[in-house]
């Protein structure tokens, strides 16, 4: 008798670690990974420093028209610095995979995302706003968040081996979460000026390293342990 073709796709040992869709022990996976204080730092960790540079993608039209006087057919201004950023640390979070520990990784993404909310804040109190002086730090900072957050996305997974699925999930609904409150409220309040963006980008950066802190200070051995 021969097996169905669609048998043949996955081993029998994936196919038995297949998890039913059933509500009850889905709910009980959702509830071991949002009372798992460990999780939910990473989680944080991942996703709120990503809105630093959501919200200049929700303030594009303000920023780029209004205070750096560009048209409508000059976005590449932002998006493709943005972009490259982003490509570029993500090769480099590539090539330190197996070379830095996951921990070290994370630490140099957060340093350079300190680094540029730092030069993005000098540039918009002490410069007049303009490129490519203004659009910079938002690709330096994209690029410390594309080092960054690969490894914080692994570390959180491997709390759920059995549940990496839904621990994605987890993970990807927190940060759409936090995207939407950037998006409703805080980029209209930010927008109206240049600082305003680059206070709000530290803004998302430190809180990001909030959740690297309570992460790093849970996983800490315990004196006496």
């Amino acid at each position: 008798m021969q097996r169905s073709p669609r048998s043949n796709l996955f081993p029998l040992s994936r196919r038995l670690q297949r998890q039913l869709f059933h509500a009850r022990p889905l709910m009980q996976g959702y509830w071991q990974m949002v009372s798992n204080p460990v999780f939910l730092a990473l989680a944080f960790a991942s996703g709120v420093p990503f809105n630093g540079m959501f919200l200049y993608v929700l303030s594009a039209p303000v920023f780029l028209m209004t205070h750096l006087g560009l048209s409508e057919r000059e976005f590449g201004w932002l998006f493709i610095p943005g972009v490259v950023g982003m490509m570029s640390g993500s090769a480099l979070s590539a090539r330190l995979a197996g070379r830095l520990s996951q921990t070290r990784t994370v630490a140099l993404g957060y340093a350079v995302m300190a680094l540029a909310c730092a030069l993005n804040v000098g540039v918009s109190l002490l410069l007049a706003p303009g490129i490519p002086v203004s659009v910079l730090p938002v690709m330096v900072y994209n690029f410390g968040m594309a080092v960054a957050m690969p490894s914080l996305t692994l570390l959180a997974l491997e709390y759920f081996p059995a549940n990496r699925g839904l621990a994605a999930s987890c993970q990807s609904f927190l940060q759409m979460m936090t995207s939407a409150v950037s998006a409703s409220l805080v980029a209209p309040a930010l927008w109206r000026t240049v600082p305003g963006l680059a206070f709000g980008m530290l803004g998302f950066m430190a809180l990001g390293l909030v959740g690297v802190a309570l992460w790093t200070r849970l996983q800490a051995p315990k004196p006496g342990a």
